[in-house]
């Protein structure tokens, strides 16, 4: 590690980036919610902000986030940004693994609650100006949170402890991150969690970050833009279809959308093991124990180089 390190354990500096990079977006986005109470900002014509909106509002909230990602990153760990899993060469099989299972998992929960008479699809009118501001969004989303919660948190925190306890807790803390999403019931705010450890199997193998890039990307994308879900309780409006759906919320998910449902537990619980056995085959035996052999990785290893 570089001897410009300000904090000398790996899961403090997480934690403190955590919380300082959550309050920085809090302050950020009471403003903007703030406005648009007051009437300063636009909404549509029921008095929700619009899609464009959300997505120019998204983007300024994240600056702040990206700016103590930065700081912290370069002034405190000593290292680019680069460093926290952006290498695309070697990494490209991964991400197109993450595209697949997300698509895979939506399709296969889509699928047994159509054949379960707990959900009905029906095709609605394209709109091109909410489907390019929502694949926007959803390219945003996934780069930035990924970055934070895999590329940060995860990083540093696989530092000072065994990684799959370090998987624990970020995927706790990515939980946290979307506590107050709109509707969230209780068996969201697990399978968020759930979601936290399938986003970061890969990582915690490769330190790099494509594989989960890719998967929240299209896990969002096709949930939204493609079927028309609710999208962790956010309404897109923007889908080829849209989902009606009858039942317990549990099962169906309700309006908090696929996220909210049994389906989305099971299924995910599911593509975590499998990745875990895949992953484990293709990489288990290039992992190596850095304090063990009490050398520094370079910025090129630091993708394979993980302490157990």
């Amino acid at each position: 590690m570089s001897s410009r390190l300000h904090i000398k354990y790996g899961w403090l500096r997480a934690l403190v980036f955590f919380f300082v990079a959550m309050l920085m977006g809090g302050l950020i986005a009471s403003f903007i919610f703030e406005g648009i109470y007051r009437g300063l900002f636009g909404g549509t014509n029921n008095g929700q902000p619009s899609l464009l909106f959300i997505f120019i509002s998204y983007i300024i909230n994240q600056i702040g986030v990206l700016a103590c990602l930065w700081i912290f990153r370069k002034s405190i760990d000593g290292l680019p940004i680069f460093s926290l899993g952006l290498n695309w060469k070697g990494f490209t099989k991964d991400a197109y693994v993450g595209f697949g299972v997300a698509i895979l998992t939506i399709s296969a929960g889509t699928i047994l609650m159509y054949f379960g008479n707990n959900l009905t699809l029906h095709t609605e009118k394209f709109d091109l100006l909410n489907t390019l501001v929502a694949t926007f969004l959803f390219i945003l989303v996934a780069f930035i949170e990924e970055i934070v919660v895999r590329g940060y948190v995860l990083n540093n925190l696989m530092q000072s402890m065994n990684r799959w306890l370090a998987l624990f807790i970020s995927a706790l803390l990515f939980s946290l991150m979307h506590k107050g999403n709109p509707d969230i019931t209780l068996v969201a705010q697990v399978n968020i969690f759930i979601a936290g450890i399938l986003l970061g199997v890969n990582y915690i193998y490769t330190k790099n970050l494509w594989f989960a890039i890719f998967f929240h990307f299209a896990w969002n994308f096709f949930q939204g833009v493609i079927l028309g879900y609710h999208v962790s309780g956010m309404s897109i409006d923007s889908g080829l279809f849209s989902v009606s759906t009858t039942g317990p919320e549990e099962i169906t998910g309700g309006i908090f959308g696929f996220e909210g449902s049994i389906f989305a537990a099971i299924l995910q619980v599911i593509a975590i093991i499998s990745l875990a056995i895949y992953y484990e085959k293709i990489y288990g035996k290039r992992l190596v124990n850095v304090k063990s052999k009490k050398v520094e990785p370079t910025l090129e290893s630091e993708n394979i180089a993980l302490e157990d």
